[in-house]
């Protein structure tokens, strides 16, 4: 049960990262990477984790992921839109 809870967490956080790039709110894909900077600030200050190699390179590579699924999501808008854009042009050229 625990297996799948963290599976559908995992799913969501991209799919709600993916979302916010496509609709390209800022502040929306914002949110996510300021509450998993403010988790691991909490767990540095706290003292659960030591100063180790793995502990300090593992929030920027989940830092770096957030913000690459963020701007998956706007460029797969942005291709979406050409591709429309493209389509109208050739309408448009086979009206005339």
């Amino acid at each position: 049960m625990n297996n799948i809870l963290e599976l559908l967490l995992i799913v969501f956080v991209i799919a709600f990262q993916t979302l916010s790039g496509y609709l390209g709110k800022k502040y929306l894909g914002a949110i996510l990477p300021m509450i998993f900077s403010g988790l691991v600030v909490y767990i540095v200050i706290s003292g659960h984790w030591d100063l180790s190699f793995k502990n300090i390179l593992m929030p920027f590579v989940g830092l770096i992921a957030l913000i690459c699924m963020y701007e998956g999501g706007k460029e797969s808008k942005k291709k979406k839109l050409v591709k429309e854009l493209e389509k109208m042009k050739a309408k448009d050229i086979l009206k005339r």
